[in-house]
């Protein structure tokens, strides 16, 4: 239930960010989990010639991205390289971000050893995307990563509320003063008791 209102988010997101045909670029949207989106530019792939090494940016959207609650959408900018001969990826540095684009963390990998492309299903849709030039997921058309990662993090926003009905605006006051109150009237002095006989 929970991934398919995440697909039909990125879908939507993807309807959303329709630009004129000349600004459009085409990008791919995987599930990286329940509540996470991995978005891929695969024009943005960096080749070393004579080498079966590439790299490659990509930006995962997480629905919590601090783990507290509630939760803060956030997303994290990861530049992976995949070595396209031998199945493998490492990922060298990334940098998490809040939902407005605050700087959480940054990290580079003091140790950026090579890791299997095909043991989680994430990685090896990425390592296909890469390497191979086979999408997985989604494919979106939108001028660029931000128009994406924006629309996914508002697709968990929770519904816009219920409104209270306005009221009319009350009627205008009529223009003759209001009529002024009588003075109070003085006290009757208390009747006198009556006389015994």
């Amino acid at each position: 239930m929970n991934s398919l209102r995440l697909a039909t988010a990125a879908l939507a997101a993807a309807v959303l960010l329709a630009p004129a045909a000349a600004e459009a670029k085409m990008f791919y949207v995987l599930q990286s989990g329940p509540d996470a989106w991995t978005v891929m530019d695969p024009d943005a792939i960096e080749k070393t010639p004579g080498s079966p090494i590439r790299k490659a940016w990509s930006v995962r959207v997480q629905r919590n991205i601090l783990s507290g609650d509630p939760p803060q959408p956030g997303y994290v900018r990861t530049l992976t390289e995949y070595d396209c001969d031998t199945e493998r990826t490492r990922w060298r540095e990334f940098s998490a971000f809040s939902r407005a684009g605050g700087l959480l963390v940054n990290k580079v990998n003091p140790r950026p050893d090579w890791g299997s492309a095909i043991d989680a299903y994430d990685t090896y849709v990425g390592y296909r995307i890469i390497c191979e030039g086979i999408g997985g997921g989604s494919v979106v058309s939108a001028d660029s990563v931000a128009k994406i990662v924006i629309n996914l993090m508002g697709s968990w926003d929770p519904p816009a509320g219920v409104f209270a009905p306005i009221a009319p605006p009350p009627t205008p006051a009529s223009k003759t003063p209001p009529a002024k109150a009588a003075p109070p009237k003085a006290a009757k002095p208390a009747a006198k008791p009556a006389s015994k006989r």
